[in-house]
């Protein structure tokens, strides 16, 4: 491709993640107003929370895998057009449950068309250009965290709530309708197919761990009772299930979603777990903030956005500079970050708690800021280590299950939030508000807890083979130097890409959100 093609792929690709990294951190401020307009219960608004990020995570690494086969032109397209459509769908709802399919469904979209971007932006460029394309689309990343608020409370400020949260719905499908004719004639067309069984589709582990993931949430949503047990036990069930099928399938000489070598590399499930840990405070603090000054003082939506922004772009700052972060603190650096988040947190539900909703909305927007910038000290460092410890040849499903655990906590919390905040007669209000924002608090303290143990353990091991440890980070930093490593930290947004190959660039991959 000549210079100006590979630049107008560049920009395609900025375009189309843009507005499917956006969607998020856009529409958790409109679910109050959505919730009141379509008369959701608890439950439902609980749905709509989750179902994004749960069907972008199950899509991804099927969706990179399947890119391989069938291109990713193809792949980018579908999907793109899928979560237009969805936009459209939502738009027009009726009903919440109409909301929850159109949730699901962009979500599938925005998980199918993301490991193309990556997959694209990788085939399209190489070397020096390669790194200064993968870290545009995380300035890209990065810019959406920061603007979502912004746009979804000025649109909802401006206009009547009731549509106003439909608008956000439906501003997507025009942007779609260029962007699919565009992607029919800038994008590359594959130049050759993938052999028969060099690549394979793992459908049914991804339908499993799907199963496992929605067994996950339920009880969440619905609380303890039969519910919730029988779909404990059926998570159980399919999570024993997958295991089994994922031995069967590599067995048969075919790629499983997760490779064994992956599953026992300790410093892998470690920094797994701080991921997942970490992107579930994010998304709950996200909601619980939104749900509080929203609902429980009556503010003003451009008001509310105002207070999560300085978060996002804390955390887009500390992203630039992270990478050398890591260089010198490497993983007790991580720790270090997390203990300040955790004060953050702390501060939070102090100012909420002791001062009136305007003195506590500048002091939480404040302190957002602190928190955003020792969250950008964890996420795109964190990534780096834990994806240097990807097997060989595992960098793909090693990116694609890091990322899943992102989108499965970011699930959970986000209902667990609104849960908080949702009764039968509606949202809480006056000191059950600042309760609720008060368990919000300790549930997201509970899970920087067991990132720190995560992130301890992980120092610990390191600190035994200093060698080892070393070597890794010397090769993460630099393959991800010249990008920057900016973007992964984009939560609240929390819509991040995955890879979908398994070439060793993967690992450069940003996080979301």
């Amino acid at each position: 491709m000549g210079t100006n093609a590979k630049r107008s792929a560049l920009w395609l690709c900025l375009g189309a993640g843009f507005i499917t990294l956006l969607d998020q951190s856009v529409f958790v401020l409109a679910v109050p107003a959505m919730s009141s307009s379509l008369n959701a219960d608890s439950g439902s608004v609980q749905w709509i929370l989750a179902a994004y990020s749960l069907a972008f995570g199950v899509a991804l690494v099927p969706a990179g895998r399947l890119g391989d086969i069938v291109g990713r032109r193809t792949l980018f397209i579908a999907g793109i057009s899928v979560f237009g459509a969805s936009s459209l769908l939502g738009g027009l709802a009726t009903e919440p449950s109409w909301v929850i399919v159109a949730r699901l469904l962009q979500g599938l979209g925005a998980g199918t068309l993301n490991p193309q971007v990556l997959g694209l932006l990788q085939d399209v460029y190489s070397g020096h250009e390669r790194a200064k394309a993968l870290g545009a689309y995380a300035a890209a990343g990065g810019s959406a965290a920061v603007c979502g608020p912004l746009i979804g409370g000025l649109v909802l400020s401006l206009g009547d709530p009731s549509i106003a949260w439909r608008i956000l719905f439906l501003a997507n499908v025009p942007l779609v309708l260029v962007l699919v004719p565009l992607a029919f004639a800038l994008l590359p067309r594959p130049t050759a197919r993938q052999e028969p069984g060099k690549t394979s589709v793992d459908i049914l582990g991804a339908l499993l761990l799907g199963s496992v993931v929605v067994a996950s949430l339920i009880p969440t949503i619905y609380g303890a009772g039969i519910v919730a047990a029988t779909s404990l036990t059926v998570g159980a069930a399919a999570l024993l299930a997958f295991a089994g099928w994922e031995v069967l399938y590599h067995r048969r000489g075919k790629t499983p979603l997760l490779s064994s070598a992956l599953a026992t590399s300790k410093g892998y499930a470690l920094g797994t777990v701080v991921a997942l840990c970490q992107f579930g405070v994010g998304a709950g603090m996200a909601a619980v903030t939104s749900f509080y000054f929203l609902s429980g003082t009556g503010m003003a939506p451009l008001a509310a956005a105002a207070i999560l922004a300085p978060q996002a772009a804390g955390m887009l700052l500390a992203s630039t500079f992270s990478w050398r972060y890591l260089a010198r603190y490497k993983r007790a650096g991580i720790v270090v970050a997390l203990l300040a988040s955790l004060a953050t947190l702390a501060a939070k539900d102090l100012f909420v708690q002791h001062f009136d909703a305007a003195t506590a909305a500048l002091a939480v927007a404040a302190v957002g800021l602190l928190q955003g910038i020792a969250t950008g000290l964890v996420v795109a460092p964190n990534q780096t280590l834990t994806l240097g410890h990807a097997p060989a040849g595992a960098a793909g499903v090693a990116a694609g299950f890091y990322q899943l655990s992102q989108r499965f906590a970011a699930a959970l919390c986000s209902a667990a939030a609104a849960g908080m905040f949702l009764q039968a007669h509606g949202a809480v209000t006056g000191q059950a508000a600042k309760e609720a924002f008060h368990q919000g608090i300790v549930l997201c303290c509970i899970l920087l807890g067991a990132a720190l143990v995560a992130g301890g353990l992980d120092w610990l091991r390191e600190a035994r083979s200093p060698g080892n440890a070393s070597a890794a980070v010397v090769v993460s930093i630099t393959e991800v130097t010249t990008a920057a490593l900016a973007p992964a930290a984009v939560e609240p947004v929390a819509e991040g890409p995955t890879a979908g190959g398994t070439r060793r660039s993967d690992v450069t991959e940003p996080a979301d959100a």
